[in-house]
């Protein structure tokens, strides 16, 4: 068995807010970027018929010695698992559709490229209108699922793709990239979208894009269940700490704007040359399966690209000939991008413990961390 190198051993320190949170720890432990599945590792693709590794040769990946660890105890441990997984699917599971495990850089070539999902949309016979909205646009080019879309003349002739950064900085690259884009420079919350966006025909809309590593789940309610807009694709960044069935979503307060935690790890994580480097708290955003919950049924899942879920509105997937994706199982096997979370701890709410222990344990691990690196609790959705 081929096993992947993985970045385990590069040592770094966690900061939140500028400030030391924990001591040195492995890389992968404060961002994790795998599979949650372990056996997603293996490809029995080897013509002498020995399963060999699928993996990307990453800083944030696991070790060998992890990943083999993992797989001994998966191995082991067989029967409770699917049990476990059995109740919850009963319970829970929305979508029927398993999922195909992708190699790392297909996924992340998908989730950044939003136009991959447009265009069988188009060859299905379902118009488009290059109307969107980008709610954390950033420069609108760089790392953005809509950039490709947003740069196709479509886009440039309809005059009707709207963005949405909070960064002034970013703010005026994205004019300099994108200025046929109508851009609102400043913070998107749920009470404010009605009336800066209400007045445009969203009906009509494209494509919803929201990640701002915030309140995300609450801006897409307000998008699709109090505005009424139907747009033809949501794509969506994940909190991958979450597994399904947990609703998690971080709600908006004025404590939220003032005290939202920036988390960085600190090491010689791109060679030898000590550098900081943000990453996401684990208290940022939505769970998968918030969403696939308040988008049903006007929405199923069509595809999860790390770290991204993209769903598709329920009358378009009849014609285009989509089912919905089971989260399950796509959660299980396609490639997850991790933050703030271990991987172990992820894989015994998935795999290991029911609805209700996972719940419990997930509620004391977010009270836990914002009361040792906030000193508040901030308001969050978690449920089932």
């Amino acid at each position: 068995m081929s096993l992947p190198t993985g970045g385990s051993g590069i040592q770094v320190d966690l900061f939140v807010n500028g400030r030391r949170s924990l001591q040195k720890a492995p890389l992968s432990n404060y961002r994790f970027e795998g599979y949650v599945h372990p056996e997603a590792y293996l490809d029995k693709s080897d013509a002498s018929g020995r399963p060999v590794m699928k993996v990307l040769r990453s800083a944030w990946a696991e070790s060998i010695e992890e990943v083999g660890r993992a797989l001994i105890s998966f191995a082991s441990n067989r029967s409770l698992r699917r049990s476990v997984g059995r109740r919850k699917a009963r319970r829970f599971r929305l979508g029927s559709r398993p999922y195909a495990p992708r190699p790392a850089s297909v996924a992340r070539a998908m989730g950044t490229n939003v136009s991959r999902f447009l265009e069988r949309l188009g060859a299905a016979g379902i118009a488009l209108e290059g109307s969107f909205l980008n709610i954390g646009a950033n420069d609108g080019i760089g790392d953005d699922p809509l950039a490709h879309y947003a740069q196709s003349s479509l886009v440039k002739e309809s005059g009707a793709a709207v963005a949405i950064e909070a960064d002034e900085g970013l703010c005026v690259k994205h004019r300099r990239n994108l200025p046929w884009v109508a851009l609102h420079c400043g913070f998107a919350v749920p009470s404010t979208l009605r009336s800066l966006l209400a007045p445009l025909p969203w009906r009509s809309l494209d494509v919803l894009k929201v990640d701002i590593d915030s309140c995300d789940g609450l801006i897409v309610d307000e998008c699709v269940h109090r505005l009424g807009w139907r747009p033809k694709v949501i794509q969506v960044e994940v909190n991958a700490g979450f597994p399904p069935p947990l609703q998690y979503s971080l709600l908006d307060s004025p404590l939220l704007r003032e005290h939202l935690p920036y988390v960085e790890v600190y090491g010689p994580i791109f060679g030898d040359k000590e550098m900081r480097l943000q990453v996401n708290s684990p208290i940022a955003g939505t769970s998968l399966s918030y969403y696939v919950q308040h988008l049903w049924p006007v929405y199923v899942l069509w595809d999860i690209a790390s770290p991204d879920a993209i769903f598709l509105r329920a009358d378009l997937a009849e014609v285009a000939g989509v089912e919905a994706l089971d989260e399950f199982h796509a959660f299980a096997w396609s490639w997850a991008d991790i933050h703030n979370f271990h991987r172990d701890l992820v894989r015994r709410w998935t795999f290991e413990l029911d609805a209700e222990g996972a719940l419990g344990e997930a509620f004391q691990y977010m009270v836990d961390w914002m009361k040792q690196n906030l000193g508040i609790i901030l308001p969050f959705h978690l449920g089932l």
